[in-house]
């Protein structure tokens, strides 16, 4: 059986856990994956803070079921199905009316008033809420990735293709590298940017910077050229706004002489956006959860 959605695992946890005299959390969770019956590669699904996914919506279930009283907490990190929980799965509603109840009961309990349920389920959702935010989160990144590329294609001509060359040396400087300069149009060899990882310049990482459309194919001959050009530099980074072909990957990956890194437009601009090159910070959000340990005495 496959991982149950969030709003699904309300009414399968308290269904599990009413076999169980007391459980507490972890039981919850082992029970969920013992009964699921679920798959090493479903058990091994992460959230982005790194939780299992079923253990999170399990959580989430555990929290939302005693704040609605359908399941009372006897002592520290334990847990037993109260009366009114008893009484709910007695009645066998179904999932709809289960959940509609479920945010009454919680809503009266936390804040003193009920409502009638309809705006609780509009905010039900199929995901825990960390993984609603970690959606959200990927939404505005993806996003975000695509303004940076449409700014850096949109300087035009030769002009565009030093500012790419800039950025990319700027950027394995924000990555702590060491310092990068821009060689000289005029005489670069076929490298577009340096960066000295030491002072007097013994281990250099040689760059080559090449501002393509974004369907635009790098392939193996280009690659080939640049290893040629890395001469007896050992380490060499090939960035483009575009993509790398098979072959080049290929190439760059068994080259012998050579550590070959290539950076398309997609890990490009997620290097950007991780190491603050180009963006700026609108907003944080610190994402806080109990510390259960602090209660532990």
């Amino acid at each position: 059986m496959a991982i149950p959605s969030q709003t699904e695992m309300f009414q399968y946890v308290l269904e599990t856990m009413a076999g169980y005299p007391e459980f507490s959390r972890s039981q919850a969770k082992d029970a969920v994956c013992r009964t699921l019956h679920l798959t090493e590669e479903e058990q091994k699904q992460k959230t982005s803070s790194g939780a299992p996914v079923y253990e999170s919506r399990t959580g989430w279930a555990v929290s939302w079921l005693c704040a609605a009283g359908f399941v009372n907490r006897v002592r520290r990190g334990t847990y037993t199905i109260s009366e009114a929980g008893k009484d709910i799965l007695a009645r066998r509603l179904e999932l709809r009316e289960f959940i509609r109840e479920l945010h009454i009961a919680r809503d009266a309990s936390m804040h003193g008033e009920e409502d009638d349920g309809e705006l609780a389920e509009a905010q039900m959702s199929d995901r825990s809420p960390i993984e609603l935010l970690d959606s959200t989160l990927k939404e505005i990144q993806e996003q975000l990735a695509h303004e940076l590329m449409d700014a850096i294609m949109s300087i035009e001509g030769r002009t565009g293709d030093t500012f790419f060359e800039k950025l990319v040396t700027d950027l394995l400087e924000k990555m702590g590298y060491g310092e990068g300069a821009v060689t000289p149009a005029s005489n670069d060899g076929g490298i577009d940017g340096i960066i000295k990882t030491d002072p007097l310049g013994f281990n250099p990482i040689f760059i080559q910077a090449k501002r393509y459309a974004v369907n635009h194919s790098v392939g193996r001959p280009e690659i080939q050229s640049f290893a040629g050009a890395l001469g007896a530099v050992t380490r060499g980074a090939f960035i483009t706004t575009s993509y790398f072909s098979t072959g080049a990957k290929e190439f760059a990956k068994s080259y012998p002489h050579s550590d070959i890194v290539l950076i398309d437009g997609k890990k490009l601009t997620e290097l950007m956006i991780q190491y603050n090159l180009g963006v700026s910070v609108e907003r944080e959000v610190s994402v806080k959860r109990i510390d259960r340990d602090y209660f532990e005495f």
